[in-house]
């Protein structure tokens, strides 16, 4: 049984559009995790410190 060249054509070009979505889509899962965990530290430790010293100098 021989494919037709446009069906395997067809569905490589598929498969290379549903990886390059794929890549997307966990970059900007990996970008959103990693970006809201270097955001949370420095508030919790900025909100610590600047409560201490503020409390310290009232």
């Amino acid at each position: 049984m021989v494919v037709s060249p446009w069906i395997t054509t067809a569905v490589i070009l598929f498969g290379i559009i549903v990886a390059i979505a794929g890549v997307i889509a966990y970059l900007r899962m990996y970008k959103s995790s990693a970006w809201s965990a270097t955001t949370a530290r420095p508030q919790q430790s900025d909100g610590s410190g600047t409560d201490s010293t503020d409390n310290d100098k009232t």
